[in-house]
């Protein structure tokens, strides 16, 4: 049986230099084997020499084998390394699908893990939303505003302070045209609403809450507290000036807004007749 296998091209050989350095290197052929090819090689080659083949048959003989040609060191050392070549290849290819498959299996478990995740995740905002639903409906109720009931009847901070109940004020009707209490002279004009409506000051009642309007006089009530009650206008709007009791000699005049009952000015005024 001849040779026919040729010699590897640089190429090759170095392509197959870069497959063992990343297979870790060529694995060397055992002694044993090495040692019993050597010699199965040197007993042709000694036959060869001879002209006559195992069994007495010249080689010229029609049925004589095929001739084995003898190979040089050179050769056995290429044949040798292409064989170790093909093992490294063999072992490459091996790891590679190993790899292969704990990468398959390690993507499977790594998408099962990211889809309980995500069912984990999903669960909890559920959760989260029906906590917030619960938590805004509770604010919610938080913020309604009082019943009617409740926010009916005033409390003595709405009343001016004064802490006395509120009172109805008792309507006076007059004949006199509504007067007008002016910014720029409102000392004045007050000191003249009190002579005309309160010629003697000290001996009313202010006991009791009264108004004293023309009728067609328009003003959203208010809890204005205790004292006189003039209707006037004030800045080209309905007011109410309340005269509140004298102390000593002097008494209080105030300058309210309707529907309110908001203090809009305050002097002190003398308390005469």
């Amino acid at each position: 049986m001849s040779d026919t296998t040729e010699p590897l091209s640089p190429d090759e050989e170095e392509a197959v230099r870069r497959v063992l350095a990343e297979a870790a290197g060529p694995v060397p052929m055992p002694a044993e084997v090495a040692e019993r090819l050597d010699g199965v090689i040197a007993g042709l080659a000694a036959e060869r020499a001879t002209g006559r083949l195992a069994g007495g048959v010249h080689e010229s003989h029609p049925e004589a084998p095929a001739v084995v040609v003898p190979l040089d060191p050179a050769a056995l050392r290429r044949r040798r390394r292409v064989r170790v070549l093909f093992g490294a290849a063999a072992a490459v290819a091996a790891v590679v699908a190993g790899v292969g498959v704990v990468s398959d299996r390690q993507g499977g478990e790594d998408l099962s893990a990211a889809h309980e995740m995500a069912k984990d995740d999903s669960a909890r905002d559920s959760a989260g939303a029906l906590v917030e639903g619960a938590d805004g409906a509770g604010a919610d109720e938080a913020e309604l505003p009082p019943s009617p009931e409740a926010a009916a009847a005033p409390s003595a901070d709405d009343r001016g302070g004064s802490g006395a109940p509120y009172v109805e004020p008792r309507r006076v009707a007059t004949d006199q045209p509504v007067r007008e209490v002016r910014v720029q002279h409102l000392r004045e004009d007050l000191v003249a609403l009190q002579h005309l409506t309160l010629p003697h000051p000290q001996g009313l009642d202010y006991s009791a809450v009264t108004l004293t309007a023309p009728a067609d006089f328009m003003c959203e009530p208010a809890d204005f507290g205790l004292g006189q009650l003039i209707g006037v206008r004030y800045d080209g709007k309905p007011a109410v000036v309340a005269f509140r009791m004298p102390v000593g000699s002097t008494q209080v005049a105030e300058v309210l807004a309707c529907g309110t009952g908001d203090v809009l000015h305050s002097t002190t005024l003398a308390a005469t007749g």
